[in-house]
């Protein structure tokens, strides 16, 4: 008798994936779950699983209407309001990073920006033990695909934080924080609140999502 967890991934994938559910629930009227991670991570953004899909949907229309000053303020505000919660929960699943995670978040509300960046990019490349700065044109041969959702697997395509540092001045990338420049000292103006949350960011990303399901 199946148990109630591969029931549940036995529905999942004759709905046509996670993704596919979840558009249709919160009944988002954009792009695909996948495209609108793609748009976010252009800008250095990462979708956390406790942001509400309507919510990310109004980002994106934002975005696309060019209006990247409000898109970008509503996910500043998420995170700000969001923060304690955010911090329990990283501390909570990943309790061996407690205390790298307690200094992150001091930083933060210190407004130390660049230590509160750049410890968030290490620990959010540590969750996903280095696969996506490191041989991530590999990394579908690490993800289960009944644990992850589809999107997860775009952390293989360049983005303006994992690509090579000298390829950040390129047109195609709206963001300038890239983690290359960051850890090996490269870039010396990246301490910004911004910054810190879009690294922020992309650790709710790899803890919520990856082998999530």
């Amino acid at each position: 008798m199946k148990t109630t967890t591969e029931k549940l991934l036995k529905e999942i994938k004759e709905n046509g994936g996670i993704s596919s559910i979840i558009s249709k629930v919160c009944d988002i009227k954009n792009d695909s779950i996948e495209e609108n991670t793609r748009t976010l991570l252009n800008y250095g953004w990462y979708i956390s699983g406790q942001m509400k899909m309507k919510k990310t949907s109004e980002v994106i229309e934002l975005i696309k209407s060019e209006k990247t000053v409000e898109a970008e303020s509503i996910l500043m505000n998420f995170f700000r309001e969001n923060l304690t919660k955010i911090e329990e929960q990283l501390i909570t699943k990943h309790s061996d990073r407690k205390p790298i995670f307690e200094e992150a978040f001091n930083a933060y509300k210190s407004n130390m920006f660049y230590s509160s960046t750049i410890l968030f990019l290490s620990q959010g490349d540590g969750i996903i033990d280095g696969k996506i700065f490191h041989n991530r044109k590999n990394l579908d041969k690490h993800l289960d695909k009944e644990k992850n959702p589809n999107f997860v697997s775009l952390l293989k395509e360049d983005s303006s934080l994992n690509v090579p540092s000298n390829k950040i001045n390129k047109s195609k990338y709206f963001s300038k924080l890239n983690r290359h420049s960051v850890m090996h000292g490269k870039s010396t103006d990246y301490g910004t609140e911004i910054n810190s949350l879009k690294a922020l960011s992309l650790c709710c990303f790899v803890s919520d999502w990856y082998n999530r399901y």
